[in-house]
């Protein structure tokens, strides 16, 4: 079968579909690609990120292409710009099947069909396998009923069949077809990155922790699987030898979740001398610095770690199961080692204060870090935070109302202890006070070795420039 594969756009606020060039390679539908591939299948990739003039695209493909079926990928933020194309996929030819996968089919079930008329099936979960079965099925047209993990219209029914099992050796999903894709296009935002081209792995699915904000647990059934160290090193050598890549961006929230198994991959990377950088995401209670130490010696060159807040008690509503002084001590450790680090923060979590917003607030200041990220509270489907704010808070409901668009950092609900307008304005305040500062700026020219970095720096500070001009009208 000939089957199109799309990375759905986000929605603007004027209705256009948006493509922006800093965006990460659509990791997901490379590996459904490639099972796809490796099964006989004709299959070609559209990334609504990166492809300007989307919809003129998507219709000059159905047209002159014979697709018998167009998958799409989509997280909340994606989910309109879903709708839009999968209705102009059934108005040129209605007899196509569509499909939509990824997180956000896998946390709103049923709900994903009823927003989407023009989607015949939606994938909960892992799709490798489910994908497989399910063009099978279409093909020699059997009925869906025996494929797990789906929902699927039966007239006016919705019905869903029981949950896929995941597949328990990660090893055995052949790597994500990047043949389809043009690696070059995918720039991180400015700042973010030391060498280009780049290209993102992912080494785990779920994770072992619990916060009460994260979807992981929802999305990967409370679970956590690892691939091998020697299956990751084998796909680097892969990217660097085939496709010139530079630098690796490991897509978990937690890379050094397994200790054994990060001082695994980082030997073999020291072993292999591929001359590669790399960076990751990790907990402040993972890691120590003789571990930082030889991740730094293999490559890495940034970690980031979720701090989220520098107030005890709403660590601990969050079930972050850290502590301050611990994440002082990981950013130091982290410094030692001659990283770039990185921190990122949550404001108007359920509890916070002007108080707690405050030590947030002065804690990423009085840290040695280079990046800080600074984000409202996003209720994610599916997570504890969601159903505590539903029952216990005033829901801001236009911006609720408005979760599936890019309408960036909003204040979904309103807390009686913060006053009215607090939390933007101390949002906007975190930004500025932490970028336009000497420590801040100082930081990033040491860190600048060559003409790539200084062009990405010089771009990423226009950015700020324009944040702060728009603040002040």
């Amino acid at each position: 079968m000939k089957i199109l594969l799309v990375m759905s756009p986000m929605l603007r606020h004027d209705t256009h579909l948006l493509s922006d060039k800093d965006n990460d390679i659509p990791i997901g539908l490379c590996y459904i690609a490639s099972v796809l591939k490796n099964a006989g299948h004709e299959v070609a990739i559209l990334d609504g990120q990166i492809t300007p003039c989307i919809e003129e695209k998507m219709i000059s493909l159905i047209k002159t292409e014979v697709y018998e079926a167009v998958g799409f990928s989509a997280v909340a933020q994606t989910a309109l710009g879903t709708i839009r194309l999968s209705e102009l996929v059934k108005k040129h030819n209605p007899d196509i099947l569509t499909i939509i996968g990824g997180v956000h089919p896998t946390v709103t079930g049923k709900e994903v069909l009823i927003q989407m008329p023009s989607i015949d099936i939606a994938v909960v979960g892992e799709g490798e396998i489910t994908i497989l079965e399910l063009i099978d099925c279409f093909k020699n047209k059997r009925d869906f009923k025996s494929i797990d993990g789906i929902i699927y219209r039966r007239g006016d029914d919705l019905i869903q069949t029981k949950p896929r099992a995941l597949v328990q050796n990660l090893d055995e999903i052949p790597f994500p077809e990047y043949s389809l894709i043009d690696i070059e296009k995918y720039t991180p935002p400015p700042g973010l990155f030391f060498k280009k081209p780049i290209a993102g792995l992912i080494t785990a699915r779920g994770c072992l922790f619990n916060c009460n904000f994260c979807a992981d647990r929802v999305i990967w059934q409370g679970k956590c699987r690892l691939r091998s160290a020697q299956s990751i090193v084998n796909e680097i050598t892969l990217l660097v030898e085939k496709y010139g890549v530079k630098e690796i961006k490991f897509f978990d929230s937690t890379f050094t979740i397994n200790r054994k198994r990060t001082q695994d991959i980082c030997n073999l990377l020291i072993e292999k001398d591929l001359n590669i950088v790399w960076r990751c995401s990790s907990r402040v209670d993972t890691i120590d610095p003789e571990m930082l130490k030889l991740m730094k010696k293999s490559g890495c060159e940034s970690i980031s770690f979720g701090i989220e807040s520098g107030d005890e008690e709403i660590l601990r509503k969050m079930n972050k199961q850290i502590t301050v002084e611990a994440v002082k001590k990981a950013v130091k450790w982290a410094n030692d080692a001659g990283m770039e680090v990185k921190g990122f923060f949550l404001l108007n979590y359920p509890g916070d204060t002007v108080e707690s917003t405050e030590k947030t607030i002065k804690l990423s200041r009085e840290l040695d870090l280079d990046f800080a990220g600074f984000n409202l509270i996003f209720p994610s489907p599916g997570t504890h935070v969601r159903r505590q704010i539903e029952d216990h808070y005033e829901i801001n409901q236009k911006a609720w109302d408005n979760l599936n668009t890019p309408i960036g950092n909003e204040v979904y609900f309103y807390q009686k202890q913060l006053p009215p307008g607090y939390i933007m304005s101390v949002y906007k305040k975190a930004i500025r006070g932490f970028y336009f500062r000497p420590k801040t700026i100082f930081r990033a020219i040491k860190r600048i070795r060559n003409i790539e970095m200084l062009k990405s720096y010089f771009a990423g500070f226009i950015r700020l420039l324009k944040i702060k001009a728009n603040d002040r009208k």
